[in-house]
């Protein structure tokens, strides 16, 4: 995978940079074009994908202040638009806005998954839909290719299926003025699931998506089409089967769960990251995009990954890491608050520090793990280990972090001292997967096993023998018992403690890529899409 080739880390870094240098001339406007990423209306903030300003900055993406008469209201993400800028000493303060309505859309170059049109973005292929519905039932989709430029629709044609709480209802999609719109009728709740299914040169485009009625919600793309369904009854099947099956259109790509249990959060290739309320199985939301990116025009369309998901420990926000991007949410809203300052370079590990204060997080090609604070990350440690650094662990209790590598060795800090860490020498391949169960730390990866360290002395207490590779690891909050998937498909329940197999579950037909205890609920997700919700609570209280 080539890395990304400037980052909102990098830009905003940059743009700091010449602020103050340029901070003791006079105060000056400048004019300039832009495309709008996000828009605060109440904090009267703007983030642009701005062009070059002459005599001042190079292309970059930064959020500045806007004047109150600057135009702000009304001016939504997507939009390209001409500003102006007055520069204060080190301050851009934007003192007016204006669309260019002539914008044709997208630019090649510009890697977007923002709504244009204040909807939802899925991408299907290489196609973008940007689907959005308002509370009278007014349904608008537009087509756009891989860019974000809009597709003629004049040969398009479709239906759009909504589902409310009172019953499904669905209409024809037809043209107008760029756009395909249908009349649904009034829509009473805060969000509403909708599939647009379109037909285009005799091929079908089909999206899922969960639609916000109201201003402050997120909605999401390439949901479930249906809820949680549960399994048929099959007398002759052997061993626990899962409660339900979330049947997602793309490959699962990460889980996690927040510390009391209540949201599960799940990463789709392409679809994001939405937010699922347990142990019911209900969605709750979806997660904003990222901002735009500038990518190489020679580089292949490939598919967003969302490959780890840290939640803080009050449950309120999480950290997700998206190629080169370290962003962070609102769980509740799934807003983004910020994009951190990260290594420049796909992102590999995160996790949460218990006090909520930092974030650890590895990069691959990248010898050592980075120790953030959590707020804005600012840098606060770097921990060198032997070869790429891969999986990362904080104690629960005490001032412990681990970071495992590629070439195996685990290297365990004490975060509160500037010393270096001690080493432990096992294992000898690829150590990905990290947790502290209670006062241990364990740690699994390619090699099959399971290992088990007193986390105090680095003294091994047991080795286990998988038998397969381990791709993820869940462990339990306050019991000394983790989940594993393995290389074979399956998802094994280890005790810890006392070394024993409690379970295996066999269901899935692809390879496990999301894996999170949420309560007495594990969710598994796999490269097929599959996530399986396996109700434990009498296994547990049994063991």
């Amino acid at each position: 995978m080539r890395s990304i080739v400037a980052t909102l880390a990098h830009a905003s870094r940059l743009g700091l940079v010449l602020l103050l240098a340029l901070g003791c001339r006079r105060a000056d406007t400048y004019t300039a074009t832009g495309d709008v990423v996000l828009v605060d209306v109440a904090a009267r903030t703007i983030m642009l994908n701005h062009d070059e300003i002459a005599g001042l900055m190079p292309a970059m993406t930064m959020t500045f202040p806007v004047e109150p008469t600057a135009g702000l209201p009304g001016i939504t993400p997507g939009t390209r638009v001409r500003f102006d800028l007055r520069k204060e000493g080190t301050r851009l303060i934007v003192t007016r806005l204006e669309t260019i309505a002539s914008a044709p859309g997208g630019r090649p170059g510009i890697h977007d998954h923002t709504p244009h049109h204040g909807g939802v973005v899925a991408m299907t292929g290489m196609l973008h839909l940007e689907a959005h519905a308002t509370a009278d039932g007014l349904v608008q989709v537009w087509l756009t290719d891989v860019w974000r430029r809009p597709l003629p629709i004049d040969d398009v044609t479709g239906t759009v299926t909504l589902f409310p709480p009172e019953g499904a209802r669905s209409v024809r999609l037809a043209a107008r003025d760029g756009a395909l719109e249908a009349a649904a009728g009034p829509l009473a709740h805060a969000d509403v699931r909708a599939d647009v299914q379109l037909v285009r040169a005799g091929e079908t485009i089909e999206s899922h998506f969960l639609l916000p009625l109201q201003a402050g919600t997120t909605g999401a793309a390439l949901v479930p089409a249906a809820a949680c369904r549960p399994l048929a009854v099959d007398p002759d099947a052997r061993g626990l089967r899962p409660h339900c099956i979330l049947e997602f259109p793309a490959a699962i790509s990460a889980a996690a769960a927040t510390p009391d249990g209540t949201l599960a959060l799940i990463g789709v290739v392409n679809g994001g990251v939405t937010a699922w309320r347990m142990p019911a199985a209900e969605l709750v939301t979806g997660f904003a995009p990222p901002p735009p990116i500038t990518v190489p025009l020679d580089e292949s369309p490939h598919g967003e990954i969302v490959n780890a998901i840290a939640t803080a420990p009050d449950g309120r926000l999480a950290a997700m890491t998206l190629e080169a991007r370290l962003l962070r949410y609102e769980i509740a809203s799934g807003r983004l608050l910020n994009v951190l300052p990260a290594p420049r370079a796909i992102l590999r590990a995160l996790a949460w520090s218990p006090d909520g204060a930092q974030l650890l997080v590895t990069a691959f090609y990248d010898h050592a793990a980075h120790l953030l604070r959590a707020e804005d990350g600012t840098p606060q440690r770097t921990i060198p280990v032997g070869g790429e650094a891969a999986g990362v662990a904080f104690a629960a209790d005490g001032p412990w972090v681990a970071v495992g590598s590629d070439a195996g060795p685990i290297t365990v800090v004490d975060r509160t001292r500037n010393e270096p860490g001690r080493v432990l020498g096992e294992p000898q391949r690829a150590s990905e997967q990290l947790a502290f169960v209670g006062d241990a730390l364990v740690a699994g990866g390619q090699e099959g096993h399971l290992w088990v360290w007193d986390a105090a002395t680095g003294s091994v207490r047991r080795q286990l023998e998988v038998g397969t590779a381990i791709l993820r690891m869940a462990a339990l909050r306050g019991r000394p018992i983790v989940a594993l998937a393995g290389q074979d498909l399956s998802v094994r329940l280890y005790d810890v403690e006392r070394g024993t197999l409690i379970e295996t579950l066999a269901w899935h037909r692809a390879p496990v890529s999301g894996l999170a205890w949420a309560g007495r609920m594990l969710a598994s997700g796999d490269t097929d899409g599959k996530v399986a919700l396996w109700d434990l609570g009498e296994r547990l209280a049994a063991h």
